[in-house]
């Protein structure tokens, strides 16, 4: 296996993907199959990381059509997702009972996340750190007032978004870059084009988008990743809509009223994942269907519902079609709270999460949940939540503020 076009944001697929469908489905032999290609694109990566910096260089990608990309340091991506890489095959190889390669792949993991939080994360701020590598980008070169050298801060949605995402960061830096994405996205930014663009404008571009609502989410940010989900100006995921947009494009200035198609058509898709992968987000956190890590294939999953804070959002409703049949989940709010229902399929449990302080303020199908048949109350919300364990069933609970 060589290098690619893209480098290892792209390249990183082939780790990334066997995992997801593993989880997705729980086929074990699906691992067992691509285990050896995934060691082969993981020591392809070693091999380009310099002896002497520690610096991964295989490029030449970054946070790809990014309208802040140029400020990028393009290196500490690369370095993150290679971390993924590190732990997904610790954990797959675990699996696989290959004991001493989930130790090596382990070892290697502790090594590179020292390595990442020492050279790319300022240990007083917090601030993502530039090396001076310069991203790569269509059109002429940036002027000289506008590179990022060395030891300048990056300081850019995607420089914080990726690791928190990847959970790459250690504890001591961790909380800072959370203070630190939330100022990025609050403030004014400044584009590639040298345009100042406004508070909880998406400043992300394929990579960083995929990790930025995820991030704010992870980390109790629920309010702030609606309101960046509900923007309509320029740059944002619902400026295409507003313009006529039916499917998700390649750019976020794929077409803009000011500037037409921008001579954009070289390279221009209409129909284009990436921007999309705010898909992920809206099932995960705002339905709250999300996997069990200890439990692939939705054989056991997660309810966690999360309303929009602000209530812009009055209600949202879908399904996951998993292997063992039709997971349902719906929210809305009421003039007394909200209310929350769900289908578990047959052969199949859950662990539901409620945003409530007490239990007393819960109804399920009209009544206490103490009396509920098919439910065990795990936790009462002492942590500002209630944890109930679900057997198979459709269930509707009343939640009362």
């Amino acid at each position: 296996m060589g290098a690619d076009l893209a480098g290892p944001l792209w390249g990183s697929a082939g780790i990334i993907v066997a995992w997801e469908v593993y989880q997705q489905y729980g086929d074990l032999a699906l691992l067992a199959e691509h285990y050896d290609a995934m060691k082969r694109y993981e020591a392809f990566l070693s091999s380009k990381i310099n002896s002497e910096t520690g610096v991964i260089n295989e490029g030449p990608l970054g946070d790809w059509l990014s309208p802040e990309g140029f400020k990028n340091e393009d290196t500490a991506f690369w370095t993150a997702y290679h971390l993924r890489d590190l732990e997904i095959l610790t954990k797959t190889a675990k699996l696989l009972g290959k004991k001493a390669d989930a130790e090596i792949y382990q070892m290697k993991y502790e090594e590179r996340k020292k390595f990442f939080n020492d050279t790319y994360v300022d240990s007083e701020t917090g601030k993502s750190l530039h090396l001076g590598n310069q991203s790569m980008r269509f059109g002429p070169p940036l002027p000289e007032d506008k590179r990022k050298k060395a030891g300048d801060f990056v300081d850019t949605q995607a420089s914080y978004a990726i690791p928190l995402d990847m959970g790459v960061l250690s504890e001591e830096n961790k909380g800072k870059s959370i203070s630190n994405l939330v100022t990025t996205i609050q403030r004014i930014n400044e584009d590639e084009l040298g345009i100042v663009r406004p508070e909880y404008s998406l400043m992300t571009g394929f990579i960083g988008t995929a990790s930025l609502i995820h991030a704010l989410s992870k980390n109790g940010k629920n309010e702030m990743a609606y309101r960046l989900l509900q923007q309509t100006t320029y740059p944002s995921w619902l400026y295409s809509v507003k313009n006529g947009a039916t499917t998700i494009w390649e750019r976020l200035n794929s077409y803009t009223v000011e500037n037409g198609f921008s001579g954009n058509n070289s390279m221009n898709s209409f129909n284009h994942y990436s921007f999309g992968a705010v898909a992920a987000w809206m099932y995960n956190y705002s339905l709250g269907i999300q996997r069990d890590e200890d439990n692939p294939g939705f054989k056991h999953f997660i309810l966690q519902p999360v309303p929009d804070p602000d209530k812009e959002m009055t209600y949202a409703k879908g399904y996951y079609d998993s292997i063992y049949g039709r997971i349902e989940s719906a929210w809305e709010w009421t003039e007394s709270g909200w209310n929350y229902t769900a289908t578990v399929p047959a052969n199949t449990s859950a662990t539901l999460y409620l945003d409530t302080d007490s239990i007393k303020k819960v109804l399920v199908n009209g009544k206490k949940l103490k009396k509920a048949k098919g439910i065990k109350i795990m936790s009462k919300g002492e942590t500002s939540q209630v944890q109930l364990e679900l057997v198979s069933g459709r269930y509707m609970f009343e939640i009362r503020e």
